[in-house]
């Protein structure tokens, strides 16, 4: 009898192990190598290629997910939009991806060749094309059977207004397009769901709250250096660090009553994971490609160009050196009376020494258009007040400027936080027409600026030497020695 009940044990415990699934997501893969910062070493997709196969060596039944911003957002997406880490992720190989807002950053032709060159499947459960079919046919939801669970899988993508902008395709309510498609996996009767997003966790919770029938979040990172997870319930939404920098291990098993759990760990990828050999040379080949593509020295730089990025952003509510640099270049590019740029589009600090090639593409990586155009002194000021609305949040829209300066108090009411407004030293003039050269991402309405579609005419647009980037090279190149300082351009009282 006690053999009987051994052997009875025993097979039982087989049946668990066999029916556990696995899950491992990361996200925020903008760099094909291992980033070096203030945070230490991590990331590199040949250190998580390691991890991936010894979770997969230690259970058959895993798949690879990746949440999104592959693309666009630094200097390695900037020179190649994305397409390293595609090639890599086909290798790894990851199962399904998740659509960032940077995957766009490049224009949607060039997201949808990311998408074709993948071997993996994309899911978009709230982008969709202006036909309103899913982008690019991708997969509104995805249902997986992983060992003898059978998965389903949602995707959703925010943030859009903080691309490049256009008509071609659209961003759904995200609440409305989870509930449509919860009734279809429904209908499939899956054993699990999983919602990858790119939402604040204020949104994250909101919708765990109203679909409990979710079961883990996987968000996008909120710290480089720091993992996350929030509890609603015991339903997890789970925030790797950045830059690939910890993979998201979720264990899918049935306890003893025979109801479904799940358990979760963090996987480092740092200098302790030793590197696969096959993908170490893909990354030493970009490393490589991007030193010999952009090491090119075009100015002597006397200081460090400080926009706080990865630090406090202090781009984004306060006057910045390298803010001012960079909407002097587009004032003296267009020849206009003031210019703006948004503090969000700066996306790098750089020390003084050699000032490079890849410094420019560091610092400006999303290969924006800038134009020329005529503003209403009121429009100006309404530009400026959305732009301090929610420094409180750090919002990349908080514009640095050149040719005028401003003063702001956050605490002050909607409409009267912005005062001090001078346009080359004299009080603006609300009916007065002044010319204004700024990124078109905000032109057209990106980052909330719907006021700027309103223009008084065109000074200048259709030029392809217009890019910021470029704008900017030819700056520093006449320039060529740099010396950029805090003005007194804003003051925040």
């Amino acid at each position: 009898m006690k053999k009987l009940l051994l052997s009875f044990l025993l097979i039982s415990s087989l049946v668990v192990a066999q029916e556990k699934a696995t899950l491992l997501y990361f996200n925020d893969s903008h760099v094909i190598y291992p980033v070096v910062d203030k945070h230490g070493e991590r990331g590199g997709v040949a250190r998580a290629k390691t991890l991936v196969d010894s979770v997969k060596k230690e259970n058959k039944n895993t798949i690879v997910l990746q949440g999104g911003d592959l693309g666009g957002g630094v200097l390695f997406g900037a020179v190649y939009h994305g397409f390293p880490m595609i090639e890599a992720f086909n290798k790894m190989p990851i199962d399904i991806s998740n659509f960032g807002q940077h995957e766009f950053d490049f224009g949607v032709t060039e997201a949808r060749n990311l998408v074709n060159k993948s071997k993996f499947q994309w899911i978009s459960t709230n982008l969709k094309e202006s036909s309103g079919k899913p982008f690019n046919n991708s997969k509104e939801y995805i249902v997986k059977k992983i060992g003898d669970f059978k998965v389903g899988f949602l995707g959703t993508t925010d943030g859009m207004e903080t691309t490049i902008q256009t008509t071609e395709i659209y961003q759904e309510d995200i609440i409305k397009s989870i509930g449509e498609n919860l009734e279809k996996l429904k209908k499939e009767k899956v054993d699990f769901i999983v919602l990858l997003t790119q939402s604040e966790p204020e949104l994250n919770i909101e919708i765990l709250e109203k679909y409990p029938e979710i079961n883990a979040v996987l968000a996008e990172e909120k710290s480089e250096k720091y993992n996350f997870v929030t509890y609603v319930g015991d339903k997890p939404i789970v925030s790797p660090q950045g830059n690939m920098g910890s993979i998201v291990k979720i264990d899918i098993f049935k306890n003893k009553d025979g109801k479904i759990k799940q358990s979760l760990e963090f996987l480092t990828v740092d200098s302790s994971v030793l590197s696969d050999k096959e993908m170490l040379k893909l990354e030493e080949f970009y490393k490589e490609k991007l030193d010999r593509d952009l090491g090119t020295v075009i100015a002597k730089n006397n200081v460090k160009l400080d926009s706080g990025f990865g630090e406090n952003h202090h781009a984004r509510y306060e006057e910045s050196n390298v803010g001012n640099l960079i909407a002097d270049a587009y004032k003296n590019h267009f020849n206009t009376e003031i210019a703006f740029m948004n503090g969000g589009g700066i996306r790098a600090n750089i020390e003084s020494g050699d000032f490079r090639l890849r410094d420019v593409i560091s610092i400006l990586p999303f290969s924006n258009k800038v134009g020329a155009f005529k503003y209403s002194g009121k429009t100006i000021v309404e530009a400026l007040e959305h732009g301090v609305s929610s420094v409180d949040k750090k919002a990349g829209r908080f514009l640095q400027v050149s040719g005028m300066e401003y003063s702001y108090n956050p605490k002050n009411e909607v409409g009267s936080r912005v005062s001090n407004v001078t346009i080359n030293g004299k009080p603006i003039q609300l009916e007065t027409i002044y010319t204004v050269a700024l990124p078109l991402y905000i032109k057209n309405g990106g980052d909330g600026f719907q006021m700027l579609k309103n223009t008084m005419g065109v000074v200048e647009i259709d030029s392809e030497k217009n890019i910021d980037s470029d704008i900017f090279i030819d700056y520093v190149k006449k320039i060529k020695v740099l010396n950029p300082k805090l003005e007194g351009r804003i003051v925040v009282k």
